[in-house]
C-alpha cells in the first residue's frame, strides 16, 4: 500500500484530543486568490460536524474575513462572530486551523528558512534547543523549524504575534508525543498547548488559548 501523502489537499484533519475542549480542524489548500475565504468555509463545514455549537454555521450568511489590529483573521458569519482562525503561509501552500471555542494559532515552518548561519542562539534557549536537536537526530534546520513552528502558532493564539514578544522570551517544552506528532507547551505570558507534526522539509504547529 502506499504512503498517504501530507497534505492531502482534498482532505481536513482533525487534531488529536489533548483536553483542549472543542475539537481542532485544519487543512491546507495551494496559495492564490480567495483561497482564505474557500478553507475558512470548509473548515467551518467540518467543525460543524464534530460541534452542536456551530452546526448549520455557513446557513447563517455571507462569510467575511476581516483582520484584527495586528492583523490576526477575524472570522464573521451573517454577522455574527465565527470561529476561531488562524492561516499561515508557506512553500506555495496557505494552512488553516479552526477551533469552536478560544483563540487559536498555526504555522508552517521549512527548515531551508533556518540554513546556516542563522543565529540559532537569538532565538532559541539553550533547554529547549536541546531537546528539539536531539528529536530531530541532530538536524539544526529541522530542530529550528519545530521550536519556531510552535513559537509563532503560541504568539498567534495570544494575539500578538512577535510585535510585542522576542523569541526567546518563549521557551518550548516536550510534553508527550501524541498522534502523529508531539504535545508541546509554550511559556509566554501564560502556558499556551500546541501540537506539532513533522511535514516533508519543516514542521506544521498549533496552539490554543
Amino acid at each position: 500500500m502506499a504512503a498517504r501523502v501530507f497534505p492531502d489537499l482534498s482532505e481536513t484533519y482533525v487534531l488529536p484530543n489533548l483536553g483542549w475542549g472543542e475539537p481542532v480542524v485544519y487543512a491546507a489548500l495551494a496559495a492564490g486568490e480567495g483561497v482564505r475565504e474557500s478553507l475558512a468555509a470548509r473548515l467551518i463545514e467540518a467543525l460543524a460536524k464534530l460541534s452542536p455549537e456551530w452546526a448549520g454555521a455557513l446557513a447563517w450568511g455571507v462569510l467575511v474575513l476581516d483582520a484584527g489590529p495586528l492583523g490576526q483573521p477575524l472570522l464573521r458569519l451573517g454577522g455574527k462572530p465565527g470561529p476561531g482562525l488562524s492561516f499561515s503561509e508557506t512553500g506555495g501552500l496557505l494552512w488553516g486551523a479552526m477551533t469552536g471555542q478560544g483563540k487559536i494559532g498555526v504555522d508552517a515552518a521549512l527548515e531551508k528558512d533556518f540554513a546556516s548561519p542563522y543565529p540559532f542562539a537569538r532565538a532559541f534557549g539553550r533547554e529547549e534547543w536541546d531537546w528539539a536537536w536531539r528529536h530531530c537526530q541532530g538536524r539544526p534546520a529541522a530542530a529550528a523549524a519545530l521550536l519556531w513552528a510552535a513559537k509563532e502558532a503560541a504568539v498567534k493564539a495570544l494575539g500578538t504575534g512577535f510585535h510585542t514578544t522576542d523569541p526567546r522570551d518563549l521557551e518550548v517544552a516536550l510534553l508527550c508525543p501524541s498522534g502523529e506528532g508531539l504535545h508541546l507547551e509554550v511559556q509566554a505570558r501564560e502556558a499556551v498547548s500546541a501540537w506539532a507534526r513533522p511535514l516533508a522539509a519543516g514542521w506544521l504547529a498549533l496552539a490554543v488559548v
